[in-house]
């Protein structure tokens, strides 16, 4: 797979199997597949896009091999969520050129705070945050995955 063939794009609906079976499937596999999630993975549409969000694709030739969501929770705060790449396309640099390219698209919907939730399970994803700038603080108490014991924010500069 060369790295320059890979495209970042915009979601579109004729995606959703790919998108909702990525993301189940990492879920999965770490065991942290809750019903918050099943919901944003079974109507992307009407929880992420509609509501001013965003979904980002990693597409190799017309195969969907990344995906980084980003969430509207205020006129400036999102959240970064459903960020994967399928295993066979794993280690490079996919999962960055997508959290880069989203954080990229908060600044232009003028978003200035991202937060994230996680697992301590994921720690190559958490590494990856953290050489992106996110920054630990504590977990707040009205989370609403219930396998979050990571939290991280963002605060992006104005450009």
């Amino acid at each position: 797979m060369m790295h320059n063939q890979i495209k970042i794009i915009d979601y579109k609906d004729r995606y959703a199997e790919d998108f909702a079976r990525l993301n189940r499937t990492w879920l999965e596999s770490y065991n942290l597949l809750e019903k918050a999630d099943e919901m944003q993975l079974d109507q992307p549409d009407e929880l992420i896009i509609k509501p001013g969000g965003k979904i980002l694709l990693a597409l190799e030739q017309e195969k969907v091999i990344g995906t980084c969501a980003l969430i509207r929770m205020g006129a400036t705060k999102a959240e970064l969520a459903k960020l994967t790449v399928a295993d066979d396309a794993r280690g490079q640099g996919i999962g960055r050129r997508l959290t880069v390219a989203i954080i990229d698209q908060a600044r232009v919907m003028g978003i200035d705070h991202i937060i994230l939730l996680s697992n301590n399970k994921l720690r190559s994803a958490i590494h990856l945050y953290e050489s992106l700038g996110f920054r630990h603080t504590p977990l707040p108490a009205d989370v609403k995955y219930a396998t979050a014991d990571v939290y991280m924010e963002l605060r992006l500069p104005f450009v």
